[in-house]
C-alpha cells in the first residue's frame, strides 16, 4: 500500500539513533564513578543493543519483501525463515519489557531500601542480569519451535508472528507471551510510581545529598520515559492478543 522506502527510512533512522545512543552511553560509562549510575547505564546499554539488533534482524527480512514481493511458499517451503522471524519478533519484543521491569526494580530497591544491601550492583552483575533476561526471552521465543504454539505468516504477508487460533498450544503460548508482557509493564509502573513518590518526598532534604538526588531524578525520568513508550507501543497489542484468544477458547 505504501512505498517500501517509508519503512526503509524509519528503519535506518532507528538504527542510526540506537548507534548514536550506544556511543553516548559507552562514553558516559567510562567517566562515571557512581556504581549505581554505572549499573543503570549497563541496563540502558542492554536495552539499546536489544533494540538495535531487533531492528536490524527484522528489517533484513521485512524490508526486502516490500521491495521484491517474494513468494514465501517458494523461498521458505520449510518455514525456517518464518520461524526465525517469528522468534525474532517475540524475543526482541519481550526483552525490552523485561529489561524495563528489571531496571525499575533495581531503582526501586536502590531508592527505597538503600541500606538493605552492602553494595550497589556491579557492572559484571548487571551484565549477568541482562544476559539472564536475554536467555529467558530466547527460551520463550523457542517454545513454538519446540512444539508449543506456532509461528505463521501475518497480513500483508511480510512478517511472521504467533498464531491467534483456537488451538490449545497456540492459546497457551499467546497467553504466556501477552500476560508476561502485561505483567512486566504493570510491574514497571508500580516500581516507578513508588520510586517517584519517594524521591518527591526526600528531594528537598539536606544539601549534601542534593547532587546524588539529582542523579537519581535523572535516572527516574529516563525510566518513566521508557515505561511510557513501552506502554504505548505494546499494551494495545498485548491486550488484543488476550481478548482474541479468550474469545475463541478451544
Amino acid at each position: 500500500i505504501t512505498s517500501p522506502w517509508f519503512s526503509t527510512a524509519f528503519g535506518l533512522i532507528g538504527l542510526c539513533s540506537n548507534l548514536f545512543a550506544l556511543c553516548v552511553l559507552l562514553s558516559s560509562s567510562r567517566k562515571l564513578s557512581s556504581q549505581a549510575r554505572s549499573s543503570f547505564l549497563v541496563f540502558l546499554c542492554g536495552l539499546v543493543v536489544t533494540d538495535f539488533m531487533g531492528l536490524l534482524v527484522t528489517a533484513s527480512v521485512i524490508i526486502p519483501y516490500h521491495f521484491i514481493k517474494f513468494a514465501w511458499a517458494k523461498v521458505d517451503p520449510g518455514c525456517h525463515l518464518c520461524n526465525f522471524l517469528g522468534f525474532s519478533m517475540v524475543f526482541f519484543g519481550q526483552c525490552p519489557l523485561l529489561l524495563g521491569a528489571t531496571m525499575a526494580g533495581e531503582r526501586f530497591f536502590g531508592i527505597n531500601h538503600p541500606f538493605s544491601r552492602s553494595t550497589s550492583i556491579s557492572k559484571r552483575r548487571a551484565w549477568s542480569i541482562v544476559g539472564l533476561v536475554w536467555g529467558f526471552s530466547c527460551l520463550l521465543g523457542l517454545l513454538p519451535v519446540l512444539g508449543l504454539g506456532r509461528y505463521t505468516l501475518q497480513y500483508p504477508g511480510s512478517w511472521c508472528f504467533l498464531t491467534l487460533l483456537p488451538d490449545t498450544g497456540d492459546v497457551v503460548f499467546c497467553l504466556l507471551f501477552a500476560l508476561l508482557g502485561i505483567f512486566s509493564v504493570l510491574l514497571s509502573f508500580i516500581f516507578n510510581t513508588v520510586s517517584v513518590v519517594t524521591l518527591c518526598r526526600v528531594y528537598h532534604d539536606r544539601e549534601s545529598v542534593q547532587r546524588r538526588r539529582d542523579s537519581e531524578v535523572e535516572m527516574m525520568v529516563q525510566l518513566v520515559g521508557i515505561m511510557i513508550i513501552a506502554t504505548i507501543c505494546w499494551m494495545p497489542l498485548l491486550i488484543f492478543i488476550v481478548q482474541t484468544v479468550l474469545q475463541q477458547l478451544p
